[in-house]
């Protein structure tokens, strides 16, 4: 048995998850997410730590999560809002390449009836690759005049949390099941935008990703939330090989001034490990002491944090690939593939 959503489904694909019922929208995601927080206190709480808001926040004696909340029509409805006796938690949440402007976040310092009564008050932006720099600053500015704590978060930090969630009851296991194929089976949720991001790198290039487990680019003509990093090492980087010797899962990406970033306390990137940390300490050290650093190092750049690179039994070579889709010989910003096409492009024939 299968279940289609409209009257034309010769295309379509059936219905995944209990939580598309309620549609593949922003307002549907925003629906799914704010259940589970309701749903399950323990999985609110580690949400919570996330935020890095109110580390000491407790849920123990009772909390309430408020979708589509509305006070006032001028200052419009709030995704998801979490509230206990003492704190009020508003997440702005926006799917694809969507980004909440700087109005729209800075709106919230108005509602002064609204945050009177909470001891702990803050305001998160939920988007897929992160907020500008400038725009971070220009809302933290606004906010913390009224002690308003503002913080992004990724929609790639909630799926790992969702996943490394266990929760207790069989019923509740189902659900948090149910939400990880929502979000994953329907791209129209825009949670990733390339499966595995390709792209030409010289020799500094190399050494970065290689050394420090970054890699650095353009955050208007890059992807913003690829599944994999592959670097194309060039004739340039000859010092570490030819082609696409491995490839990395993207951890974290955020976008960054890097003549403002000292370390990676300044970037509010959660390293998995110390050695992550090690690694992407290194990597934001090579990239400002990098000779074309002049490009990038006082505009607004995206870095991707990377995970430990995974060899390649084979290197790629455009030269000598057989996959359905070209690897061009220079290539472009936002090159990707699908894992299918990578696999079909290293098989043999018959293999």
């Amino acid at each position: 048995m299968s279940l289609y959503i409209g009257k034309n489904h010769g295309d379509a694909s059936p219905v995944q998850s209990i939580f598309r019922l309620a549609g593949n929208d922003e307002d549907a995601l925003t629906y799914a997410l704010g259940y589970l927080l309701a749903y399950d206190q323990s999985f609110c709480a580690k949400l919570v730590r996330l935020l890095r808001i109110a580390p000491r926040l407790s849920l123990k004696h009772g909390y309430s999560v408020h979708l589509q909340e509305v006070t006032d029509s001028k200052f419009g409805r709030r995704d998801i809002v979490l509230e206990t006796d003492g704190a009020r938690i508003v997440l702005e949440a926006k799917i694809g390449g969507a980004e909440p402007t700087a109005e729209q976040l800075r709106k919230y310092a108005d509602e002064d009836e609204l945050w009177r009564r909470y001891q702990t008050r803050a305001v998160v932006a939920l988007t897929r690759g992160g907020l500008g720099e400038a725009t971070q600053k220009d809302v933290c500015s606004k906010l913390q005049g009224k002690k308003i704590h503002f913080s992004v978060v990724q929609w790639h930090q909630i799926i790992d949390l969702v996943l490394g969630h266990r929760p207790d009851s069989t019923l509740a296991q189902y659900l948090f099941g149910e939400f990880d194929r929502y979000i994953r089976s329907d791209y129209d949720m825009g949670y990733h935008d390339a499966e595995i991001l390709i792209q030409d790198v010289n020799d500094e290039n190399a050494e970065t990703y290689k050394e420090g487990w970054v890699y650095v680019t353009n955050p208007k003509k890059d992807k913003k939330a690829p599944l994999y990093f592959a670097p194309y090492f060039t004739k340039k980087a000859a010092n570490y090989g030819n082609g696409i010797l491995s490839f990395s899962r993207v951890i974290d990406t955020r976008v960054l001034v890097l003549a403002h970033t000292k370390d990676i306390g300044d970037t509010h990137v959660e390293p998995p490990s110390e050695v992550h940390c090690e690694r992407w300490s290194k990597g934001l050290e090579l990239l400002r002491n990098r000779k074309d650093a002049y490009r990038f190092l006082h505009s607004e750049t995206r870095v991707f944090f990377l995970d430990r690179p995974i060899s390649l039994l084979k290197p790629i070579t455009k030269d000598a690939w057989n996959g359905t889709k070209n690897i061009p010989t220079q290539i472009p910003k936002g090159f990707s593939l699908r894992f299918d096409e990578l696999l079909t492009g290293i098989v043999e024939p018959n293999g």
